[in-house]
């Protein structure tokens, strides 16, 4: 029996260990977040002009009604990343116990545009 408790306690405190050794980002500034992972705001990107039908529109409307503005300078642990179809970071985590996503940018700042060589025209 203490074995058995020794190896709980042993397993729950290795899991608070792992928890606090995660780096948190901290938002930015105000942005929109949708409800679910990374794959939700990939979906609804990849899907916001493509796909007109009943069901993606249902699902467009869920997702918007349900979304959460991010208070700027809350410190959030990215816990997936995603790439829309046009190329957009996309990141989820956790924000008052609800599973969010939003564009990267929103937790990382404006991504810079490519700057140009010298000599290139």
């Amino acid at each position: 029996m203490k074995r058995t408790t020794i190896a709980a306690s042993a397993f729950a405190l290795a899991a608070c260990l792992a928890a606090d050794a995660a780096p948190a980002t901290t938002i930015l500034y105000t942005f929109t977040a949708l409800p679910g992972k990374s794959d939700s705001c990939k979906w609804f990107d990849d899907n916001l002009n493509a796909d007109r039908s009943a069901n993606a529109l249902a699902r467009q409307t869920d997702l918007l009604y349900n979304r959460l503005a991010l208070p700027a300078g809350t410190d959030v642990t990215v816990e997936g990343t995603a790439t829309t179809a046009a190329g957009a970071p996309i990141a989820d985590f956790h924000l008052d116990g609800r599973g969010m996503c939003a564009g990267a940018e929103a937790l990382y700042g404006p991504t810079p545009d490519p700057s140009v060589s010298p000599g290139q025209p």
